[in-house]
């Protein structure tokens, strides 16, 4: 089964595990590392190489990012050359809530690749406005 590990700033990829745990119930192999003020971007490289680690047994490991370009990302691709010989991973940014309970529910009839082109399709589908889809009843 494919890992899903979560990347941001402060306590948001703690909110997406309690929102996935009210939708769906008890996940395994799903994990958070979360960045603070106070962490070092050393410390926190460590801790998310080591997550990806963790989270790998053998199939590969979908990282969810809140921004492109900032640190949570930039150590996905800073890890690359630590991890590229043992853990096939992909680092997908702008998560949302519906990329992720997508990705829980399909990780397991999907290829790592296949599983990152279909959450990036769904987190795309699913930006509306509310008065582009119904008509404004005034």
């Amino acid at each position: 089964m494919i890992g899903i590990l979560i990347l941001t700033h402060g306590e948001l990829a703690d909110g997406y595990l309690s929102a996935l745990k009210l939708i769906s119930g008890e996940e395994s192999q799903i994990d958070s590392v979360a960045l603070y003020h106070e962490s070092s971007i050393e410390e926190y490289k460590k801790s998310v190489t080591n997550k990806i680690k963790e989270l790998n047994q053998g199939e590969g490991v979908l990282i969810f990012c809140d921004i492109f370009g900032a640190s949570p990302y930039n150590v996905t691709a800073q890890s690359y050359k630590e991890l590229r010989d043992y853990v096939n991973y992909r680092s997908i940014t702008g998560v949302n809530l519906a990329m992720v309970i997508e990705a829980v529910y399909c990780r397991k009839n999907m290829s790592l690749d296949d599983l990152s082109q279909h959450v990036q399709k769904i987190g795309k589908e699913g930006i509306k406005e509310l008065f582009d889809i119904t008509e404004r009843i005034d």
